[in-house]
């Protein structure tokens, strides 16, 4: 009987200490950590900054629209410098009629695959809705091609956001606002092994991309950290843009003031 104890006593010291090189906390982390991730893809890839930055971006476009109502830019183009320019329109329109603004992106060499050096240029392409309430669609176009060896590899991605929504007044169950999932972010992969391939700067690509992929897909959604890489990556893009629409929008707004001056500056002597 003292015998069988002995035997069962040792048999439960040695099961405690296998489990005690192989503890549960760990299991536990992971199982916790995972239960994290399914809730953030469930709520989505809300960020209060990205809405407040689409906000901000369609907020300038809207007071810049104003200013070209009034005829401030051709106005401008013609009495303000020693001779008339030409008036260039600040939209573009793709081939359905729809009005565009193009955003140049920065431009230059990528040692990130060194030895290989690449050149590389960035576009955005901002769609506002028809009565400028909200932005429709944002694109955000980048291509590159090796600048040295005997093949050239071309490649070209864009991240397309179909659905740009700004801050909301509607609330969730936590009567905070409610945030944009950004769930429907869609990423495409163009490449190419050929010199005569040129994906122009259109927003309507005529070729079809060789890969597409939506960034919080229900069934196949991407690796997490890839999904953070690219809405912080998209967060850096637009703060970009938004420095870039208020500039403009300030020197729209000072050609205004520029003219104002000129029409009132009159020698009383």
């Amino acid at each position: 009987m003292m015998l069988r104890f002995s035997i069962l006593l040792f048999t439960l010291l040695g099961m405690t200490a296998l489990y005690a090189e192989k503890p549960a906390s760990a299991t536990l982390k992971e199982r916790e950590t995972q239960k994290q991730i399914d809730l953030q893809r469930k709520n989505g890839f809300g960020d209060n900054e990205i809405d407040t930055l689409h906000a901000s971006i369609i907020e300038n476009l809207r007071k810049m629209k104003k200013l070209q109502e009034l005829g401030v830019d051709k106005t401008a183009a013609q009495y303000l410098a020693q001779t008339p320019q030409e008036h260039k329109e600040l939209y573009k329109k793709d081939k359905d009629g729809k009005p565009y603004l193009e955003i140049k992106l920065p431009q230059g060499q990528s040692y990130i695959d060194y030895p290989t050096v690449f050149l590389y240029d960035g576009i955005a392409y901002l769609y506002p809705k028809e009565d400028f309430s909200d932005l429709d669609k944002i694109i955000l176009s980048f291509r590159r091609v090796n600048a040295d060896g005997t093949i050239h590899v071309k490649e070209m991605r864009r991240l397309i956001n179909p659905t740009p929504r700004s801050e909301s007044t509607e609330k969730d169950e936590k009567g905070e606002a409610k945030l944009d999932t950004n769930s429907d972010i869609r990423l495409e992969y163009f490449r190419s092994l050929t010199s005569d391939t040129i994906w122009p700067n259109d927003p309507v690509q005529p070729a079809e991309a060789d890969i597409a992929m939506v960034l919080n897909d229900e069934k196949d959604p991407l690796p997490y950290d890839k999904q953070k890489h690219i809405m912080m990556s998209y967060k850096k893009m637009l703060r970009k843009i938004a420095k870039f629409t208020a500039f403009k929008l300030r020197n729209i707004e000072l050609d205004q003031k520029q003219m104002i001056t000129k029409i009132l500056d009159y020698n009383t002597n």
